[in-house]
């Protein structure tokens, strides 16, 4: 806990009071009257240590599906630019900060999900929804979470220019620097050290926290981000365009069966789980994965095989050429999380075409309509890079964040659906080249889907890796995991581009598995 003492005169007596002393109910209270340059307090209220609820919102930022124990701390609620937007809705940033008595000097800004428009506890959970590490605001950070600048899960905001400009990159400085002003309000200090964490959207975010805020942050944690994410929407109009013609009756759902899907995922782990060097469901050699997917010639249909070999070699434009990228090959193909955005069930339509499809129109082609039937997709991948130029968070060249000593830890699925792990490698490849490779360190998860689930080690800390990072200099090159779909078993995650090999011993343990770089 960060130190900080009162030195009261009572009766003559000079007492020393501990921080929870001196950040009483009144101290918290106090907040709401607070004068913030277009802030405005709603609510400074002091609460009890007790049990939060699961996340409404964990599905939508990987975040704890769990109930989450807390101690004492101050609540505070508040807006930032409170207006009326061009569209004559209201518009502004709603954020949510939790300040805990027992603080450790650190405040984390937690990232949001999907478009944002929602504001989820802001507790710091870690973004994997597989994940039982304890979250920030337990382990006793100062933790901020807000809704992006709108205040509605839809796609109506993006009439308005501001909004867009919020939820790309804007919003984050402004709640930051209203979070850290209350902070030291309410603790008479300043944080020792930011950081920011976030998976898909808020995976993004943290992306921009340390592109667009490099003075802020000391480090981020980066989960399945959607970092290129106008090209990324743009894939999901590709996807959908090859898998309606094989739709029955237009039930996308039906267009590739569970049982379909388990042929891929069989006959990639017939192909590749052994390169690892046991064969246990799970293809922790990723990158030496060359997988024939001729093979399932005969196993499917030719029409849907044909469909899911354009998907997996990604959207291409009337020339041929690539406009988002190619997707690995993994058995998480056929875990429920690579579905739900893809092809959806008959209770639930695919995220693609109630999220990632609308989006494309609304949020990256301006003005803001929706996609054209039959697009050329030449023209669709022109048509989003305006937006994409200030919303995507694909920059390169992070010198000042780096040179600071920021780091940035990334996990990525190997299996996920929506942003494939062949673009955040790519991506970290070039910013390798242009800024270095002492800041930042990828885990590509092998078997995860989006933020979560599939058959793989998704229970781990990336928090503690990045804090451990931090504090020592010494960069990880493995991130400790468990399995929750096989329980007892652990293996490392290995840092980008080492993949874990079987060494032999108890299949098990995470001491069986070494780190090894594949030729490339």
């Amino acid at each position: 806990m960060k130190t900080q003492f009162l030195t009261l005169a009572l009766l003559g007596t000079t007492i020393l009071a501990s921080p929870a002393f001196a950040q009483s109910d009144e101290a918290c209270a106090s907040l709401a009257g607070i004068d913030l340059h277009s802030v405005e307090i709603r609510t400074a209220s002091a609460e009890a240590a007790g049990t939060l609820p699961p996340d409404p919102m964990s599905a939508m930022t990987g975040g704890s599906p769990r109930p989450v124990e807390v101690g004492a701390h101050c609540l505070v609620e508040g807006k930032i630019e409170d207006r009326t937007g061009a569209d004559g809705n209201q518009y502004g940033i709603r954020f949510q900060l939790r300040m805990p008595e027992d603080w450790n000097g650190r405040f984390l800004f937690q990232g949001g999900g999907g478009t944002d428009g929602f504001i989820a506890p802001a507790i710091g959970a870690i973004p994997s929804t597989g994940s039982t590490a304890t979250p920030a605001l337990a382990r006793g950070y100062a933790v901020v979470s807000m809704d992006g600048g709108h205040a509605e899960m839809n796609l109506d905001f993006t009439a308005d220019q501001q909004a867009r400009l919020d939820l790309a990159y804007a919003s984050i400085g402004k709640v930051t620097g209203a979070a850290k002003s209350l902070i030291r309000a309410y603790y008479d200090s300043a944080p020792d050290q930011s950081y920011f964490m976030g998976c898909s959207n808020g995976g993004r975010e943290a992306m921009m926290a340390a592109e667009r805020f490099p003075l802020e942050f000391d480090g981020v944690v980066v989960g399945n981000p959607g970092f290129h994410l106008s090209r990324a929407a743009v894939g999901s109009v590709w996807d959908i365009e090859q898998l309606m013609p094989i739709a029955p009756e237009g039930q996308l759902h039906a267009a590739l069966t569970p049982e379909d899907l388990s042929l891929v995922s069989d006959e990639v782990l017939a192909q590749c789980d052994a390169l690892d060097g046991l064969e246990d469901g799970v293809v922790a050699a990723y990158g030496q994965c060359d997988f024939d997917a001729q093979a399932l010639r005969g196993q499917l249909d030719d029409d849907k095989l044909d469909a899911l070999l354009a998907i997996m070699d990604g959207a291409r434009d009337s020339a041929g050429n690539p406009v988002y990228t190619d997707w690995p090959w993994d058995p998480g193909i056929a875990a429920d999380g690579w579905r739900a955005w893809k092809l959806g069930t008959a209770e639930r339509p695919a995220m693609h075409q109630t999220l990632s499809v609308p989006s494309t129109g609304a949020v990256f082609m301006t003005p803001p309509q929706e996609v054209p039937a039959d697009p050329d997709f030449g023209d669709l991948a022109r048509a989003v890079a305006d937006v994409g130029g200030y919303f995507d968070a694909d920059e390169t060249f992070l010198s000042t964040y780096a040179a600071r000593g920021g780091k940035m830890v990334i996990f990525q699925g190997a299996a996920d659906p929506i942003f494939s792990a062949h673009d955040i490698t790519r991506w970290y490849d070039e910013t390798t080249r242009d800024t270095g490779d002492d800041f930042a360190r990828l885990f590509v998860v092998p078997g995860m889907t989006h933020c979560g689930g599939g058959p793989a080690f998704e229970d781990f800390d990336p928090l503690t890796l990045l804090e451990n990072w931090h504090d020592s200099g010494e960069a990880p090159d493995h991130m400790p995991a468990s399995a929750p779909s096989m329980p007892g078993r652990e293996m490392p995650v290995c840092a980008y581009p080492a993949t874990a090999e079987y060494t032999g011993g108890d299949e098990a343990s995470i001491d069986s598995f070494a780190c090894v770089t594949p030729d490339r």
